[in-house]
């Protein structure tokens, strides 16, 4: 029963996986529906809001499905109708009737019915004070902040080179340079809207407003270095009259001999002010306190060092604050230009961007009063309920503070439902603390405003834990319990009040299984599909149909992975990327058919739509090959070239008939099945592209180049909607199974790396630094933040392994092979500590099960079909000089082209012999290369390990760069397969899997030359050929 009252009208529910959540905040809402005391209509005057559009729209539809059961007298709804007969004390028939009456009002008065995002709530209270706010009148809100990112991006690459824009230019060069040193893919525009994404994250809106104020001219740049060289100079001159009194040192005079001279050395020989953990470390500040008279360092020459480390303890803060912040200055630069010119493309545009809703709300209502809003809104609400509230964002709940303030004052029942163990979505700025701190509210700043209205929020809320679980079988739930329980010492003490409420109590009657595997060991892509194989075929037997099972990963790239073995292997799968409509071959023809219709001479183009179309016929490559002709210029040069009139007459019949005339991209796309035989109503993914191209045209025309530039945009989130199917296995990441449940759930890697990768606006001092935070910062706040960092990540990753083995109703199977200092690590370790699990041979064995699976109730299938992925790659020589992102959307390679190029790739990337088997395994893994090609490739790496004078080179480096990039002038890009730089040398090696040939010398030397006028000293070039094993230095 609800704790509410009004005396506590604020009810807090913490609600665990499976306990039953959605069935509680249903029962509330129509309890505030159907009370004595309030009209039919009253549910115009209740706002439920959760995170996502399918929740609120699943909520939706829960509420009238609950209201029309009841109203029905359908059986199913008969335990939901007796619960609120009694929590409003009310008979059976009282409900049933009150019920059809607010379903009928609901139904007739829809628009009324108001369950909704936070955001769109946000929408509706910025449009009711657009004036205020000073907003066009019809402003347009941007969900995609990205494409507005990338239109003011392109919008500065267009202006590069203009001379009335030499402080941009000046920018660009400078941003360009600090990429080239922190060794970034050499993709300018991907890097400038990566860093350009910072604008759009809550979690800097603070630092943007200050960026936007602060004064970046070159002034202040010259001032802070000329302060940067004082500090340098005043340490040079106090550390030489350290040293003039050093030099006179005996080593065998003094404590620690020749250690604390060298020492002493190490502290005095810089010749600028140090940036490091300490000035004096732990072993020379031990030799100079030693005091006993025979080996005393002198104490003038104490004194000295004492001055120079206070000297250096009074500015290392400040010094290294202000290396950093001039360090990313020009950044900072940059990033300010773009901020503003993202402004002036709103104004221009009339656009509000979805993340600003938040900031806007905040500035709007601080000082507001709730009726003095709800006078604007045009609807008063008496009752909040705000599911999924430990992702909500700090911003947001402060927002709504007002109006729950105001709603608990009038002792209006109000529901907060949340459960911080399923806190996943951090990198959209939820807070899972202020879930925690309630009914207080979360105020890490210490606000006084907030404190007082916190002590009033505590003495009006009431706190409720669902402790049962209606999903999993006893022996899930009971497993769960121990080891979430155990996994809560190991959390950092901020967040293990995450899993205070862990412990649950097992509803289900079904048998059950748990069956984990954990071990230290090379994480093999095979044997992950082998696991999966024998697990699938082990639940088949047992009586679970393929739709029953749900394997999860963290990635979309590992699931992929998976889907496309599986599928190799005969099993039907559908993953959230097959029923992307880009994961259809037809879908990828068509638009390889649009791209050559755009650009008509286009030689890539030409090789790309041959090359799809013929494959789709399997026809083999000597059929592509024919198409590929020699010609031969005026002045005798030959070249290569694609006959594209042959193919559309072989194929087409005609050109007219393939360059057909159109008038709209729909027709375009009508006509190109017509001429292909492409069946669209047999496949939903053409028919989904239809609707797309026929939507497009309406909204923005018949512009061929628009469309194609948002297809690629957009092409990783256009999906179809295809039904379950009775025997297709479900992939799916974690994120997306959170609030699903599967009879099966298959968890087969925990290998996941804590690294810390993301970079932070720091406000210090009147600077501004944006950095990634690291273990060896000596900057306080940075010290502080990476600490910080560090445990919310374990956390991140704590509750999507929470969220991961809470899907399960009647088995979890769990295959856990690690590296060190990796999650797995730690779950092995908190595993062991449950003293559940047996230990062989380093691994830890579990299986607990209690009998034989419960039979499950029979479910309504569709039918569907298996779409197939591509997993062949190929190549086209224009498409030249590309990252690895870039090469993944590539199309074409022959069986020698594929193994150069896998050859190439794991010997980049391989500096030691124990590396190789590894990296070829990864890179099968993740798709860069063919399974088949792996004996080959593994041959062919360690017959050149065997090389002596190569193994010589690479044990020699001081540093080795692998695929490095190279920018020239005029825009000449060059890419050496390995730099080897050494104490006296640097040595380039290119490696060829060709016969040698003269083109190759030429190229490595024009490598070396490009080094020698970089200044790298002393270069050498050589040539190595996996043909016949042999490293030749070229001269």
């Amino acid at each position: 029963m609800s704790k509410l009252s009004k005396d506590r009208p604020l009810e807090i529910l913490n609600a665990s996986a499976g306990s039953g959540k959605t069935y509680h905040l249903v029962r509330q809402y129509i309890q505030l529906l159907i009370a004595d005391d309030v009209s039919h209509s009253n549910f115009k005057h209740l706002l439920a809001m959760t995170f996502t559009n399918k929740a609120a729209l699943e909520m939706k539809e829960r509420i009238v499905q609950a209201l029309n059961g009841i109203s029905t007298r359908d059986i199913s709804y008969e335990t939901l109708k007796d619960a609120l007969s009694l929590d409003l004390n009310a008979e059976a028939e009282k409900v049933i009737s009150r019920c059809q009456k607010v379903l009928e009002t609901i139904l007739h008065q829809y628009e009324d019915f108001h369950v909704m995002t936070i955001d769109k709530f946000n929408l509706r209270l910025i449009k009711s004070f657009s004036r205020d706010l000073d907003l066009p009148g019809e402003f347009e809100v941007v969900l995609d902040e990205t494409e507005l990112i990338e239109t003011v991006v392109d919008d500065l690459l267009n202006q590069l080179g203009d001379p009335s824009k030499g402080v941009l230019n000046d920018l660009m060069i400078q941003y360009a340079k600090s990429n080239v040193d922190e060794e970034k893919t050499w993709n300018f525009r991907r890097n400038l809207i990566e860093f350009g994404s910072i604008l759009k994250n809550e979690r800097h809106r603070p630092g943007i407003s200050k960026l936007l104020k602060m004064s970046l001219d070159v002034e202040l740049y010259r001032v802070l270095q000329a302060e940067q060289r004082k500090i340098d100079s005043k340490y040079v001159r106090l550390a030489n009259e350290v040293a003039e009194e050093a030099v006179l040192l005996d080593s065998k005079q003094v404590h620690g001999g020749g250690h604390t001279i060298n020492d002493i050395a190490s502290i005095v020989k810089q010749e600028y002010f140090p940036v490091q953990e300490e000035l004096i470390k732990k072993r020379l500040a031990g030799n100079l306190e030693k005091n006993n008279g025979v080996k005393d360092v002198p104490s003038s020459l104490k004194l000295k060092l004492e001055s120079l480390n206070q000297f250096w303890l009074e500015h290392i803060q400040n010094y290294a604050g202000t290396y950093l912040f001039l360090k990313n200055f020009f950044n900072m630069a940059l990033l300010q230009y773009m901020a503003k010119s993202l402004e002036n493309a709103k104004k221009e545009g009339q656009l509000i961007r979805i993340s600003e809703f938040n900031n806007l709300i905040s500035e709007l209502i601080q000082d507001e009063n709730a009726p003095f809003i709800y006078e604007r809104l045009g609807t008063r609400y008496h009752h909040f309920l705000l599911d999924e509230f430990q992702d909500t964002s700090h911003l947001q709940w402060l927002n709504l503070v007002p109006l729950i303030y105001e709603s608990i004052s009038q002792r209006h029942e109000n529901l907060i439902v949340g459960d911080p163990k399923q806190s996943i979505y951090r990198f959209k700025n939820g807070i899972a603390e202020q879930f925690v701190a309630l009914p207080a509210i979360y105020n890490p700043e210490n606000d006084p405003k907030i404190a007082q209205t916190s002590s009033y929020f505590e003495s009006m809320g009431v706190t409720e834990t669902l402790e049962n679980n209606w999903r999993s079988s006893p022996t899930i739930v009971g497993f769960n319990n121990t080891f979430f329980e155990t996994f809560r010492s190991q959390l950092p003490e901020e967040t293990a009040t995450f899993y205070n409420s862990v412990h649950q109590h097992p509803k289900s009657t079904r048998n059950g299984l748990v069956e984990i595997k954990s071990q230290e060991g090379k994480e093999s892509q095979e044997e992950i599909i082998q696991y999966l194989i024998d697990t699938i075929e082990t639940c088949l037997k047992e009586g679970f149909n393929a739709s029953e099972i749900c394997i999860l990963g963290r990635r979309n790239r590992e699931c992929n992975s998976w889907a496309i073995a599986l599928d190799q292997a005969g099993y039907r799968v559908v993953s959230a990327d097959s029923l992307l409509i880009d994961s259809s071959p037809e879908v990828q023809m068509t638009i390889n058919y649009l791209k050559w219709r755009l650009k008509p001479t286009g030689e890539s183009e030409k090789k790309q739509f041959a090359e799809m179309y013929l494959r789709q016929r399997h026809e083999s490559y000597d059929v592509y090959k024919k198409y590929l002709k020699e010609g031969e210029t005026e002045n005798g040069k030959r070249f290569r070239y694609f006959d594209d009139a042959l193919f559309i007459r072989d194929h087409f019949n005609s050109v007219e008939r393939f360059f057909f005339k159109y008038e709209h991209l729909y027709d375009l796309v009508q006509g190109f099945f017509e001429i292909s035989k492409l069946k669209e109503l047999e496949n939903p993914y053409l028919h989904h592209l239809a609707d797309l191209t026929h939507d497009f045209g309406l909204k923005r025309g018949p512009s061929l180049q628009l469309f194609l530039e948002e297809y690629e945009r957009k092409k990783k989130s256009i999906a179809v909607q295809i039904p379950a199917a009775k025997d297709a296995i479900n992939i799916m990441t974690i994120h997306k199974s959170k609030g699903l449940e599967f009879p099966v759930v298959l968890l087969p890697s925990f290998n996941i790396k804590m690294d810390l990768k993301s970079s932070f606006l720091i406000d210090w001092n009147d600077f501004l630094l944006y950095k990634q935070p690291s273990k060896s910062d000596l900057l306080e706040p940075l010290v502080a933040l990476y600490e910080h960092e560090k445990n919310q990540i374990l956390t991140d990753i704590v509750n999507l392994c929470y969220v991961g083995m809470t899907r399960p109703i009647d088995r979890l199977y769990i295959r856990n092979i690690f590296d060190k200092a990796t999650f797995g690590a730690t779950f092995h370790e908190v595993l062991k500590g449950t003293n559940l699990a047996q230990e062989n041979d380093g691994a830890l064995l579990l299986s607990i099960s209690d009998g034989a699976r419960t039979p499950p109730k029979e479910k309504e299938y569709a039918k569907t079909f298996s779409p197939e992925d591509i997993t062949e790659k190929l190549w086209f020589p224009h498409i030249a000089f590309q990252d690895k992102v870039e090469l993944d959307q590539t199309d074409f390679l022959s069986d020698e082209m594929q193994y150069g190029i896998a050859f190439h790739l794991i010997v980049s990337r391989v500096n030691s012999i124990d590396e190789i088997n590894s990296s070829i395994q990864d890179a099968i893994a993740s798709g860069e290369i063919r399974a088949e090609n792996k004996d080959t490739l593994e041959a062919a790496v360690n017959q050149l390990w065997t090389n002596k004078e190569y193994r010589k080179l690479v044990e020699e480096a001081t540093e080795i760069l692998s695929e490095q990039t190279i920018l020239l002038p005029k825009g000449e890009v060059i890419r050496a397969d390995k730099i080897i730089l050494t104490p006296n040398a640097t040595v380039v090696i290119d490696f060829k899997t060709g016969i040698p040939s003269s083109k190759d010398t030429k190229q490595v030397l024009h490598y070396s030359k490009v080094l020698e006028q970089m200044g790298y000293p002393n270069v050498h070039s050589f040539l190595h050929y996996s043909s016949i094993n042999e490293l030749t230095q070229v001269s």
